[in-house]
């Protein structure tokens, strides 16, 4: 006969299976990613393994009774892990006869022992209550590459009779999490298996322990502080129905310098929403000072690609004889310099194929000695590829740089070819491929020196791809670079713009005064350098301003809950080139008379609990045209647009 314990624990699974699951992540500030300044991570094969092996994941209730606003017993139905963040997989690996067990205990990250069956049993003074053992079957799901990624193993609890009633309030408050598994997963290529998210941060921030071996039925393990993360679903109060990470993108194009660069900087996770393509025109090909960007750019060409890729290294260039000279704003050459990591010199003494993606560098990076980024570059996916990820897919993968002459003379056409290429922290090896396949396509015209960005298949996210704060993910763009012949200042800084919406639009001559950026700043949290500070409970915002021109009489921080796609421009309302990015019921948050070139914020927004999904625009205006003139804003920031989520 069934004890009252399993009578009371199966009353309730019947009574919460009409509740819809509430979620935790465990830790309670991995929500948006394992790394808070959000860099790259290489994830851990210790737990989820290629091979047979045995793990336990212990989590205090704090986790819970914290952030999870959970106070009272909540019945587990899933538990789930998650691929490493910004990581892309196919998945498809298979588990078999994995044992799944779950307890409750007083057992603490402290006193977790390396021996499994001590974290296991009854007796004083560590007390633990293990439910049954479930056995099941797991299949990894495909990962997407997202930061966070998204769960790619889910284990229903309910389903394996697992029915665990856990309160973290309760005698036993912690959680504990045992799984073995007997055998390898069934892993043919091309499903190599990827890391898993674990844990960064400090011991009283993890609040927990894993215990990792390499045997199935292992007694003895070793313990290790940073255990994988875990997404538990329970029926119950508290929680939260849906995850909603906090998140920074910048929004919008700013205006108020003169500046002949455009780019977009990605930040990680952020979706990469270029597929369309985008084409520069510029006006005129044979002295151009400017481009004109619009949205849109023919599919990519296939056929223009040669018999062998000109460059498989990993960070290679290859140099190309154009055979026409391409005029650009800013110069002319006969010569490009390809690299393997998604961009191309306009000149032909620039050697070098870093994978981090820095506007400074970009823009000419005057931190060098030497003019090592001083040179014009176009961007059209500039981050750390690897060319050989998909070679037993495709034999021909790799960089192609072809220049096509069958227009006639004065209508060559320049075709440089990312083919099937992956980024370099792609699960790799004998037979595994195709995790990440990636085709892009640069095109160079001679008779009208339009240049064309062609996108095939790209990810669907921005990955996390670098381990370099200040980098971005991904950049698109052109610049100049330095001028004065590589030993001048950089070129004026555009700021970052969103190239989905905010086109068409026209650079400028350069003038050496780059335009207006925004940033946020938070405390307690500061955020990554190029991130920021993010909105989430607690969190208490301010808002800088930077390259404020000169002479500025007043500036105004903006603050809106709404955003405006592409843009508004009016006459009489924004300069020409300038841009409002809030809508026009924005709220004056804070008013800057005769600021500084940055504008310090001052006034704070705290931001209040509960208010996870909500967005919120800041943008820096000045309002020089209450002193005449005709138009009210005559400099705009690019904006930040807010997600309000959790930590």
């Amino acid at each position: 006969m069934a004890s009252q314990t399993t009578r009371t624990l199966l009353s309730l699974a019947l009574f919460a299976s009409g509740l819809v699951a509430q979620q935790i992540t465990l830790p309670d500030y991995h929500h948006l990613s394992e790394n808070p300044a959000q860099t790259g991570n290489s994830g851990s094969t210790l737990w989820w393994r290629n091979g047979p092996g045995r793990f336990q994941v212990l989590y205090e209730g704090s986790h819970f009774t914290g952030k999870g606003n959970v106070a009272g017993p909540v019945l587990i139905s899933k538990i789930k892990f998650r691929t490493e963040d910004g990581e892309i997989n196919l998945g498809g690996q298979v588990y078999t006869g994995v044992t799944v067990e779950i307890g409750t205990t007083t057992l603490t990250a402290a006193s977790m022992s390396a021996t499994f069956q001590d974290n296991r049993t009854p007796a004083l003074p560590n007390s633990t209550t293990m439910s049954t053992l479930g056995t099941t079957t797991v299949t990894v799901a495909p990962a997407a590459g997202s930061v966070p990624n998204n769960w790619t193993i889910e284990i229903d609890v309910i389903a394996l009779n697992l029915a665990v009633l856990y309160d973290p309030t309760g005698p036993q408050p912690n959680l504990l999490i045992d799984i073995d598994m007997p055998l390898a997963p069934a892993n043919s290529a091309p499903l190599g298996l990827a890391g898993f998210s674990n844990t960064t941060g400090t011991t009283a921030q993890i609040r927990g322990m894993g215990n990792t071996a390499s045997a199935s039925a292992a007694t003895l393990g070793t313990l290790n502080v940073l255990p994988p993360l875990v997404g538990v679903e329970f029926l119950g109060a508290g929680g939260h129905a849906t995850i909603i990470p906090a998140r920074n993108e910048f929004y919008g194009g700013a205006c108020g310098g003169s500046a002949s660069s455009f780019y977009q900087g990605f930040l990680n996770g952020q979706a990469f929403d270029l597929g369309g393509g985008l084409t520069m025109t510029p006006n005129s090909p044979s002295a151009p000072t400017l481009y004109t960007v619009t949205g849109g750019a023919p599919p990519v060409d296939l056929t223009k690609v040669n018999a062998t890729p000109d460059a498989t290294a990993d960070d290679g260039i290859f140099t190309h004889a154009l055979g026409f000279p391409f005029n650009y704003p800013g110069g002319t050459t006969s010569t490009i310099v390809a690299s393997t990591n998604g961009f191309v010199w306009l000149d032909a003494t620039m050697t070098n194929s870093a994978f981090a993606a820095l506007a400074a560098r970009l823009l000419g990076d005057p931190a060098s000695a030497l003019p090592t980024y001083s040179g014009a570059r176009l961007a059209i996916f500039w981050k750390d590829l690897n060319m050989l990820r998909n070679f037993g897919l495709n034999s021909l993968c790799g960089m192609h740089v072809k220049t096509d002459t069958s227009g006639g003379a004065g209508n060559a056409v320049c075709y440089v070819t990312w083919w099937d290429v992956s980024e370099f922290n792609v699960v790799t090896g004998g037979g595994v491929q195709g995790h990440a396949n990636w085709t892009f396509q640069m095109v160079l015209h001679e008779g009208t020196g339009i240049v064309q960005f062609r996108y095939g298949n790209v990810p669907a996210f921005a990955t996390a791809s670098t381990v370099t704060a200040e980098c971005f993910s991904t950049i698109v763009g052109f610049s100049p670079g330095r001028t004065l012949a590589g030993v001048g200042p950089n070129a004026a800084n555009p700021q970052s713009r969103d190239l989905s919406i905010e086109v068409p639009f026209s650079t400028k001559p350069e003038g050496g005064q780059g335009n207006v950026g925004q940033v946020a700043l938070a405390t307690p949290n500061l955020g990554g350098l190029q991130y920021g500070g993010r909105m989430y409970g607690g969190q208490t915002m301010t808002w800088n301003a930077t390259n404020v021109p000169v002479g500025t009489i007043l500036g105004a921080q903006l603050l809106d809950v709404g955003g405006t796609q592409p843009g508004l421009q009016f006459p009489t309302i924004t300069a020409p080139g300038c841009m409002l990015s809030t809508t026009t019921g924005a709220l004056l948050w804070q008013v800057f008379i005769l600021p500084a070139s940055t504008a310090v914020g001052t006034v704070p927004f705290v931001v209040p609990h509960g208010f996870e999904g909500s967005q919120f625009f800041a943008q820096f205006v000045a309002l020089d045209g209450l002193f005449g003139g005709p138009d009210l804003i005559t400099v705009s920031s690019n904006a930040i647009k807010h997600t309000v989520g959790l930590n």
